[in-house]
């Protein structure tokens, strides 16, 4: 059988060595995307004002002003673009379309009541960046991006030669870059590609590897095993903030005692940015390293659908589960169990995986947090509680592998019950380029999944 040659999205993100002075390019940059976007919102809140004064009136939807879409927004910049920026020649004109698209799908996610209406975005709180997609090229330690020059490379890594190499074989193309200042002070650029591949990840050869289950926690971050018990793989609790938290309520200390608007305030924001960031880059270090293994080594992968943010309700333990990182944990299965021919099967947040004997199946009405082993009544089986829920979740995806429709199915409510879902992406959150393509279809480069549907 003759090989298909198809295509999929991907993204690299490099760290970039930049002077003071093409730093201030930068800034300048970031600051045309953050003057662009407050101009197209400014015209979507007088369009929104008119629609609602019409709709005071008494008008009909349909006789009523029309939203402005992205592309109505880029026809009255073009045409006013000489009077609202003389300076615009100075940066590419990505950089203004691409915050004008942000402007638009903020309102668009406004009027499907996705989020709340759109705010303007102030020079201190707004993360810098900005996308552009003409004259990128991309060398050895370099990479230049079109109206601002070549860009020397702080740190090249695997991900940015294997690019480098399928870029000259021409079996990839630079769709877009976005620049970006992290906390940290330090510039990346996140280089989103397109890929000729000549199979589906779905046509891959599956991991040899059982069905596994993973269970969160706090005394150990995560429990792998499989359904009949045997404990796979384990991931240390985290404790990048713990032991870093002395310092950063130090630094936290002069950031608050600083006089607002000076000098000195500045500069301990950057030193607790700085800590943050350190303290980030340790748990994204494990985290990544944990789940490339988890990845490559088993088929499929279970998981439990938590509800974080209710946790986190809980003021004695939201230090020590923001800590953990569980919801990085899994945004990279999602793609990676995808990415090496494997599948995730999410368990809905109601199956007491805890609760349940991987024994005999017996529920038990409460299991407080303090009790760390699992004894069952019933069977006498005695276990460590997380294995106990790892073992569970493992079964409960061996058993309902067959039922589901397709890979990456979420489980139901109640289990046992039929299977449903629907689409949805999983590229992390970010509802700004690099993420998306600007190519008539506005799409999302994050790899699909099935998102659970509610019973009603």
């Amino acid at each position: 059988m003759a090989d298909t040659t198809t295509t999929r999205t991907g993204a690299v993100r490099l760290r970039l060595d930049v002077s003071d002075v093409r730093a201030q390019q930068l800034l300048s940059a970031a600051g045309a995307r953050r003057f662009a976007y407050n101009w197209a919102l400014a015209r979507i809140v007088a369009n929104h004002a008119q629609w609602k004064a019409e709709e005071s009136y008494g008008i009909g939807k349909s006789d009523r002003t029309r939203p402005f879409s992205f592309f109505d927004l880029v026809k009255q910049w073009d045409a006013t673009k000489r009077e609202q920026a003389p300076w615009f020649g100075e940066h590419s004109t990505w950089t203004f379309r691409y915050a004008i698209r942000a402007a638009a799908r903020a309102h668009a996610d406004f009027l499907s009541g996705k989020t709340k209406f759109p705010r303007f975005k102030s020079r201190h709180g707004d993360r810098r960046r900005f996308t552009v997609t003409d004259g990128l090229h991309l060398e050895a330690g370099r990479i230049r991006v079109a109206k601002y020059g070549w860009f020397r490379i702080a740190a090249p890594c695997a991900a940015q030669a294997k690019l480098r190499r399928l870029l000259t074989r021409g079996r990839a193309r630079l769709m877009n870059v976005t620049v970006t200042q992290h906390c940290d002070g330090h510039w990346y650029a996140t280089l989103c590609f397109e890929q000729q591949v000549r199979s589906l990840p779905e046509q891959h050869t599956a991991p040899a590897g059982p069905a596994v289950g993973v269970d969160v926690g706090l005394k150990t971050a995560a429990v792998v095993a499989t359904s009949d018990g045997t404990v796979t793989a384990e991931l240390a609790a985290s404790r990048a903030l713990r032991d870093s938290l002395r310092k950063v309520k130090h630094l936290q200390r002069d950031f608050s005692r600083a006089v607002k608007g000076s000098a000195n305030r500045r500069r301990a924001a950057g030193r607790l940015a700085r800590a943050h960031a350190k303290v980030g880059a340790r748990r994204a270090a494990a985290l990544g390293t944990f789940t490339s293994r988890l990845a490559r080594a088993h088929a499929v992968v279970v998981v439990e659908d938590l509800a974080v943010a209710n946790l986190l309700r809980n003021h004695h333990l939201a230090a020590a589960i923001s800590d953990q990182g569980w919801g990085e944990l899994r945004r990279q299965l999602e793609y990676k169990t995808v990415r090496h021919g494997g599948q995730m099967v999410v368990v809905d947040r109601f199956y007491p995986s805890t609760k349940t004997c991987s024994g005999c199946g017996t529920v038990k009405a409460k299991l407080p947090l303090s009790v760390r082993t699992y004894h069952c009544d019933i069977c006498d089986l005695v276990l460590d509680r997380d294995v106990n829920a790892a073992v569970n979740l493992a079964a409960w995806g061996e058993r309902h592998l067959a039922t589901s429709v397709s890979p990456n199915q979420v489980g139901d409510r109640h289990p046992g019950g039929p299977s449903a879902g629907e689409l949805r992406h999983a590229c992390g959150g970010d509802n700004e380029p690099a993420h998306r393509m600007l190519a008539g279809v506005l799409d999302e480069t994050g790899t699909s999944q099935l998102a659970h549907t509610s019973a009603a």
